[in-house]
């Protein structure tokens, strides 16, 4: 086989190998809880000198214009190695993969633009993560308060009354900001969590705890910062 053919050979040899590689990437459009925990599987106990975790940092900050990045370049690296005739030989010899990511970085600010979406995904998954670590074995606060508010409410909880419940633990824990409106009252499904219950039923105080707790979890707008003040004892 002479030089030509091997150089032939190698050429066909990495663009199979790219475009397996290609399809095995990661679409940030299709961002789910399970890709999101892949990539931070195993880190969870790193942090950095300011008391934060590693993984949740790098999510947060770099990960989410990183990876549209990456997705951008090999997109264009396809593209490339499928040389169609489109693009001089020059474009496609004198292509350099590090300074294409680099341009992209510089240009794509996560917090506008077409990058936002992917950002906001992010930042879900990461506050929802970093919050459930902040209540790790750690919820007896919350569920004093809870019940403190209970007491002095001297209800039976059920489905006709618990959204005027959560009501009053807004206004005393300021989950609604001082306003009145919004807090968990209005941003959770109480009566979906509760579906299986008929109206007048009563529910218990451990089972409202659970759905308290798992509703501080998924509810975006509340923040470390409010979740640290609910769990100051």
């Amino acid at each position: 086989m002479n030089d030509e053919s091997k150089k032939e050979n190698n050429k066909e040899f990495y663009k199979l190998l790219w475009q397996s590689e290609f399809n095995n990437l990661i679409s940030t459009k299709d961002l789910t809880s399970t890709i999101f925990y892949s990539l931070i599987k195993d880190m969870d106990d790193v942090k950095l000198k300011n008391k934060e975790y590693m993984d949740l940092y790098l999510c947060e900050k770099l990960y989410s214009t990183l990876l549209p990045g990456l997705e951008s370049l090999s997109k264009n690296v396809e593209k490339l190695m499928t040389f169609s005739g489109k693009e001089s030989q020059e474009e496609v010899s004198r292509f350099n993969a590090c300074n294409y990511l680099a341009e992209f970085l510089m240009r794509n600010n996560p917090k506008y633009g077409k990058n936002q979406e992917t950002h906001k995904k992010f930042l879900i998954y990461t506050r929802k993560e970093r919050k459930t670590r902040m209540t790790r074995n750690n919820l007896k606060p919350i569920s004093d308060k809870i019940e403190k508010i209970y007491k002095e409410a001297k209800i039976k909880i059920n489905k006709t009354n618990i959204k005027n419940f959560v009501q009053k633990i807004d206004v005393k824990l300021d989950l609604d900001n001082g306003s009145g409106e919004g807090g968990l009252a209005s941003k959770y499904d109480w009566i979906e969590h509760f579906r299986v219950y008929k109206d007048d039923q009563e529910i218990s105080l451990s089972s409202f705890l659970e759905a308290f707790n798992k509703a501080v979890l998924e509810i975006h707008d509340i923040d470390e910062k409010m979740l640290e003040s609910l769990l100051r004892a």
